[in-house]
């Protein structure tokens, strides 16, 4: 009998053991200690073992709800917001204010792009389009958010005042009907918290809501 066909066999009588208790007795696995350990105890540890795994996932997923609870509540907060704004330096301000308030964002900047008809306050970072895309290139030829480290000089460009380390960032490109509108980054002082695999679901949708708020607002000016 081959020893699949044993594994199998087992796999298919899982009351074996119950009725070869004195078989059960006398088997005994290795240890790391280098004591022989009962099948039984063995099979007591990978239950231990695997209980422990599973409460690290449950774990994990309750820690994933609520930040997702967390950002979905600030998300809102925000779309309220960009509702009642009445001009571009509004939608900047509420922007920036909105997310800096939710707990794993550690520092926030919005820097709109260049516009003809663009009038907001000197408070309000505004950069050319040109700089944007050859500082930022992969964010806006992706069309979505970027996540990891950026270098120093990208740091202090992106929040120059701000008074935290930040380790890790996010950039989400504002563009509405194919136009760029801005950038918002988004800081943390935890090294690999915006990393390549998070999710960014919530951080792609304020880019589009802030596209349309700042769309309306733009049309309107020429209007």
């Amino acid at each position: 009998m081959t020893e699949e066909q044993v594994v199998a066999y087992l796999r298919n009588n899982s009351d074996f053991f119950i009725r070869q208790e004195d078989l059960l007795a006398d088997l005994s696995l290795p240890h790391e200690s280098g004591k022989a350990i009962s099948l039984l105890e063995k099979q007591v540890t990978i239950l231990r073992d695997r209980g422990i795994e599973a409460r690290h996932k449950l774990n994990d997923l309750l820690k994933n709800a609520r930040n997702n609870d967390n950002l979905f509540e600030t998300t809102r907060s925000l779309v309220l917001s960009l509702m009642r704004a009445e001009n571009v330096t509004e939608i900047a301000e509420v922007t920036r204010n909105q997310l800096f308030k939710h707990d794993n964002i550690d520092a926030c900047q919005i820097i709109l792009v260049e516009h003809p008809h663009l009038n907001v306050s000197q408070l309000i970072k505004v950069e050319s389009l040109e700089k944007l895309k050859n500082d930022f290139n992969d964010v806006f030829r992706l069309k979505r958010t970027h996540c990891g480290a950026v270098t120093e000089e990208h740091l202090a460009y992106l929040f120059p005042d701000s008074d935290q380390k930040i380790l890790s960032t996010a950039l989400c490109p504002v563009i509405s009907n194919g136009e760029i509108l801005a950038l918002i980054a988004f800081g943390n002082r935890t090294e690999n918290y915006f990393n390549v695999n998070l999710d960014t679901l919530f951080l792609d949708f304020i880019g589009h809501v802030v596209g349309a708020a700042l769309d309306r607002l733009l049309l309107a000016n020429i209007e």
